[in-house]
């Protein structure tokens, strides 16, 4: 058998692919045979009941198995393109097998002797080539990798083809001193050359290098007439070299050589150097193994085709040193080899035992060999290639590290990705196959921190400082890939616990023309590094280390440098010690920018300015820098903040009014809960207030009213909204069954409880009907009494029979909400910022983002609160976000992305849905589609409703015009984002471009008089130059009770709404927009029959109909405008050009 499989792969040229291995008989029926009716109905078989069997342990559901499968077809090459590129590729070879011989009279003159257009794929200074050199046309010409395992990926195209260089090119020692690395530049030079010429074949050739090693460049040429790129890789036979030359801890690369210097010779180990041609020489040799592997085992194709698509949705197939297509299947066949799969398993079920392998197995402390020989005398041990390579996985051969280019992070990296599929596919809640498969985990998306050296040349100096000649002469001058180790390490260790996973991306350098020269070592492209962090250690502005005088603390104290100091803590230890700076929250977040910037300019002598850091940049959308509170000292500018010390501060005010209300002597009933409803009091109010206000545009409402209102002569007084809070009263058969009684019965507790308040506590409070309003650390708070049993009489109708019955109404549902649901909701989405201390910001940023494109009062504000808490409950494919800016970029990934019309959201809190509740909701959902808003979002509690997209956005309006433009506008928002985060990060990126809506499909601009709104410093673009209100001192000991919830612009959208809402929709940024924008409805303003009750704001229609018709008298709406909001609106813009009405 061997032999025949042998024999088979050695004859497979391009004119044999496509044809199937020997011993292999078609066993598909000639046609369709038709079944009688008896067989239609007869028992399943083994093989089905196996199938049967399969998908209902291997799989979620059955959609799951079809979903796989329809990927696999997607993916897969297709047999018609494959008889289409046959011809061209058969021509190829001709090509190559019939190349004319080119010699080069000298090799240490090149210059006179190359052909014109063409420069070497390779930079060298010097070289030990000399005399003539005959290049000839190749030995082989043969396809190899992927596409003749018929496991390449259909989208991009890439063909290998091995060119063996024929020996006669070749002297006895070229394996030294990169004198075979020159021969082979020199050859792609040549059969470039010739194939420039090739017009009707080749559309274009260029220069490229194999896994991103300057040392080893290809030709990829793109065929014409075909979407498909063909990777020519010159290499050796398999006996070209011996390969015990090339172990590990063998010297090819003499030093004395490559230094140009008369010292002792000494004879370092060149593993990568060896490693370089050795895998040159193992081509075919692999490409054998993998054939025989893949011989009678069908699932093979379908788990290596699932695998390279799961690597490159998370671009580890596309770093130098990530984990490609062919060491991916050279690990399924080794799992074949060792017994933990077989032949008989299912393509889903080897993927699982590929993942399950990598994170079960340690390939950097424990390595992994493929060789099964018994001759340890010669052939090197494991621990010979731990000694040089950071990830060990050792070919058949027992020679070659097929994870010689690869980091310790992009090992732990894909161990991580591992580690999270396995758990997709064991959770049965989750779209496991979309996770895996589907969603792209980029690493702008992936991480919550990324930074780039800008500047590879600066790692150069590195070299010497960390004593790493010897490596860069191992490397041929590639001194980034010789850094990156040491760097990796550095940071881990400076980093520590603050970080779950550092992960590295030098990619791939780009293909470049063959007339220009190849890249420099500085022109690979920057060097990325994503950092996930850790959320509860962070933001720690302390490193602590150990004890003083110790060595310990020597080392502590030199790896940290004038950072490190010794300092005498609480419990009377002196130990040495690093702070960073983190006066705020949001300085707290970027600690691990200081550690970077410090620790690699320390130890690698990287400057500061030369690392572009992305993880703040969002963070100046949160800041209120005209109303910060002065510093304690008077006269210091307080540092930036992004609200989290005021949402601290009015928790700590909720609790203490909740104390106060619960100790409340002498009330008839007892509080039972106090329950916050407020988005402060959740952590999610954009702008959360500022303790006190300024007090010198009031004036007091009268000598015995502690009320305070703004002054005629001033402008509109400071927005200062109020905390809401809710208390039921324990249960009591003394409540009246009647509304207006249990009205009345809550006021009088409303005057109890204020007059309570003020005597008992000592604070200011007003009591109104309907709530009370009370100051509490600068705080103003509204607090409402409620009465469970008023929502059952409000339900309560009365049939045509004499029944009582329960049924909604608007009123029911607004005290359900407001008393009820609301009240629960914040104690969930409180817990939820309790656990993800980045959920907070993230709904903030959400909401900035969402108002900023006019569209806050069409989407309610728990809507954007339960999308976010999903994005952190449920962050598959990637982990919870711990940097907000990562959660507004999955937070607009998410709009964009899900399925809306079909899927519904799951928000699971506590994980209290099961299973077979998500199945039955899908269910329900699917059943009642068009009764059902148009965002459905499910929880434990709210299963069948979506209770807070209910209203808004409405089932009409939405879906014509506002869904969809929040949608679009979600797209282009993230593609900006995206871009942003993966360029290099400079002062010139404006990142509040997303913030800043597009104007032009408005009809009507309304514009607004700016020292009439209050909220006008929340602008996205605030003019710093406006009156600060730094100026005026907060008064924290008031006594009178401010303006509060006062918007002008608020109450004249209202008017605006009420007036017009049967022929515009009106749009307003919350947050200090000083525009009010309007589209007409298109509808309303076609002719209508004349109608008294009907007739506000119509002028007769010209239209020659015989019943009279009426039109929108827009002329009269726009004057309308004017007169509504006279004082208020400064002009109105209206944009005729945009109507088509």
């Amino acid at each position: 058998m061997d032999d025949e499989v042998g024999e088979g792969v050695e004859e497979s040229s391009v004119a044999n692919f496509g044809k199937r291995p020997p011993g292999i008989k078609n066993r598909l029926p000639s046609k369709k045979q038709k079944l009688n009716k008896a067989e239609l109905y007869k028992p399943p078989t083994m093989t089905e009941l196996a199938s049967l069997k399969e998908t209902e342990m291997l799989y979620n559901s059955s959609l799951f198995k079809l979903q796989m499968d329809e990927l696999r077809m997607e993916v897969e090459l297709k047999e018609k393109k494959k008889k289409g590129l046959l011809p061209i590729l058969q021509s190829l070879e001709e090509i190559l097998r019939k190349l004319p011989p080119m010699t080069i009279p000298d090799a240490s003159e090149l210059e006179g002797s190359l052909p014109k257009n063409v420069c070497l794929p390779m930079r060298w200074k010097k070289t030990q080539l000399k005399g003539e050199i005959k290049l000839r046309k190749p030995l082989e010409v043969k396809i190899i990798g992927s596409y003749l395992l018929g496991t390449c990926l259909n989208d991009p195209l890439t063909i290998d083809m091995a060119v063996q260089i024929p020996t006669e090119c070749f002297q006895p020692k070229d394996y030294l001193n990169f004198r075979y690395h020159h021969k082979r530049a020199l050859y792609c030079m040549y059969l470039v050359k010739h194939l420039k010429k090739k017009k009707d074949l080749v559309k274009s050739v260029s220069y490229g290098s194999l896994q991103g090693d300057h040392m080893t460049p290809v030709i990829l040429l793109k065929l014409v007439g075909k979407n498909a790129t063909v990777r020519l890789i010159p290499c050796l036979p398999e006996t070209g070299f011996k390969e015990a030359r090339f172990a590990p801890s063998k010297n090819n690369i003499r030093q004395q050589w490559y230094n140009q210097n008369s010292e002792e010779e000494t004879f370092p180990p060149t593993p990568h150097y060896n490693f370089s041609i050795l895998r040159d020489m193992s081509l075919e040799r692999h490409l054998h193994h993998l054939y025989n592997a893949s011989y009678d085992f069908p699932a093979f194709k379908d788990a290596v085709l699932l695998l390279k698509v799961w690597l490159h949705q998370r671009e580890l197939d596309q770093i130098c040193g990530g984990c490609n297509g062919f060491l991916i299947s050279m690990v399924v066949a080794h799992l074949l080899d060792n017994g933990q799969v077989n032949k008989v398993m299912s393509g889903q079920q080897v993927v699982k035992n590929v993942l399950h392998f990598i994170v079960t197995t340690d390939w950097a402390s424990k390595g992994v060999t493929m060789c099964k020989s018994s001759n340890s005398q010669t052939l090197p041990g494991l621990e010979e290639f731990h000694q040089h390579f950071p990830v060990v996985f050792v070919d058949p051969s027992g020679y070659l590290n097929l994870c010689a280019d690869m980091t310790g992070t992009t090992y732990e990296h894909l161990k991580h990705e591992a580690k999270l599929g396995l758990d997709f596919l064991d959770d049965k809640r989750i779209d496991g196959f979309h996770c895996l498969f589907m969603t792209p985990v980029l690493f702008t998306r992936k991480f919550d921190h990324l930074f780039t050296i800008t500047k590879l040349k600066q790692l150069r100096p590195s070299v010497k400082k960390f004593d790493l000649e010897t490596q860069l002469m191992d490397r041929g001058g590639n001194y980034p890939r010789v850094v990156l180790p040491r760097v990796e390490e550095i940071l881990r260790q400076a980093l520590g616990d603050r970080i779950k996973l550092l992960a590295s991306g030098l990619f791939h350098s780009a293909e470049w023309p063959v007339n220009s020269p190849s890249p420099k070592i500085e022109e690979q492209g920057p060097l990325t590094f994503g950092l996930l962090l850790n959320g509860g250690l962070a933001s720690s502005v302390l490193d602590k280390g150990p004890a003083a005088n110790t060595t310990e603390a020597k080392a502590f104290s030199e790896f940290w440098g004038k950072k490190s100091e010794l300092r005498r803590f609480q419990d009377g230890s002196i130990c040495e010690a690093v702070v960073w700076p983190g006066t705020s929250v949001a300085e707290k977040r970027l600690v691990c920018s200081h550690i970077v910037r410090h620790i690699l300019h320390l130890h690698a002598g990287i400057k500061p300015e030369s690392i572009a850091y992305t993880g703040g940049q969002l963070d100046p959308i949160l800041q209120q820098p005209l109303l910060h509170p002065s510093s304690p000292g008077g006269d210091e500018e307080p540092a930036p903040r992004t609200g989290e010390e005021e949402l601290l501060q009015i928790s700590v005010a909720y609790t203490k009014l909740s104390r106060h209300l619960r100790e409340l002597k002498d009330l008839p009933l007892m509080i039972s809960s106090v329950q916050g409803t407020s988005p402060a009091i959740r952590h999610t109010e954009v702008y959360p207030p500022c303790a006190g206000w300024p007090s010198d545009r009031l004036r007091t409402a009268g000598p015995s009213v502690p009320v305070k209102i703004p002054s005629n002569d001033k402008q509109c007084p400071t927005w200062i909204p109020a905390l809401r809070v809710v208390c039921h009263l324990e249960s009591s058969g003394k409540w009246p069954d009647d509304l207006e009684a249990i009205h009345h019965i809550k006021t009088a507790f409303h005057l109890k409880m204020a007059d309570m308040l003020h005597k008992q506590c000592k604070l200011v409070t007003v009591a109104t009907a309907s709530h009370i309003l009370a100051i509490v650390d600068g705080f103003v708070f509204q607090v409402s009494v409620a009465h469970r049993r008023e929502i059952v009489l409000l339900k309560e109708v009365i049939t045509k029979e004499g029944l009582s019955m329960l049924r909604d109404n608007e009123r029911s549902k607004v005290l359900e909400r407001e008393t009820g649901h609301l009240p629960h909701l914040t104690s969930l989405l409180h817990g939820v910022h309790q656990h993800h201390g980045a959920f907070g910001p993230t709904v903030r940023l959400a909401k900035r983002w969402v108002a900023s494109h006019l569209l806050a009062d069409h989407m309610t504000s728990e809507c954007i609160e339960l999308l976010v808490a999903y994005l952190f409950l449920h962050p598959e494919p990637f982990t919870s976000p711990v940097s907000p800016q990562t959660g507004i970029l999955h937070f607009l990934n998410l709009l964009c992305q899900h399925d809306w019309e079909s899927t519904p959201l799951f928000i699971n809190f506590n994980n209290d849905l099961t299973a077979s509740d998500y199945d039955e909701i899908r269910q329900q959902f699917t059943n009642n589609r068009s009764h059902l808003p148009v965002m459905f979002l499910a929880t434990p509690t709210d299963r069948q409703t979506s209770l807070w997209t209910q209203d808004k956005p409405t089932p009409m309006v939405i879906k014509d015009y506002i869904f969809q433009r929040l949608i679009e506008l979600a797209r282009e928002s993230f593609t900006v984002l995206q871009q942003q985060l993966s360029g290099p990060i400079s002062a010139e990126v404006d990142f509040k471009q997303i913030f800043r809506p597009p104007l032009d499909p408005y009809d009507v601009v309304i514009h607004l008089r700016a020292k009439l709104l209050p909220r006008r410093h929340q602008a996205v673009d605030a003019d710093p130059t406006t009156e600060s209100l730094l100026t005026l001192k907060p008064t924290l000991d008031a006594k009178h009770l401010p303006v509060v919830d006062f918007d002008p612009v608020q109450c004249y959208l209202v008017e605006l709404r009420e007036a017009f809402e049967d022929l515009a929709l009106f749009f307003h940024d919350t947050y200090g927009g000083d525009i009010i924008t309007v589209v007409w409805k298109r509808p309303a303003f076609k002719p209508q029959p004349f109608k008294p009750l009907q007739a506000q704001a119509r002028i007769p229609s010209t239209s020659s109909s015989k019943v009279p018709l009426v039109i929108p008298n827009i002329e009269g709406i726009i004057q309308d405008f004017q007169t509504m909001g006279r004082g208020l609106v400064t002009s109105i813009e209206v944009r005729t050009e945009n109507w088509n009405i």
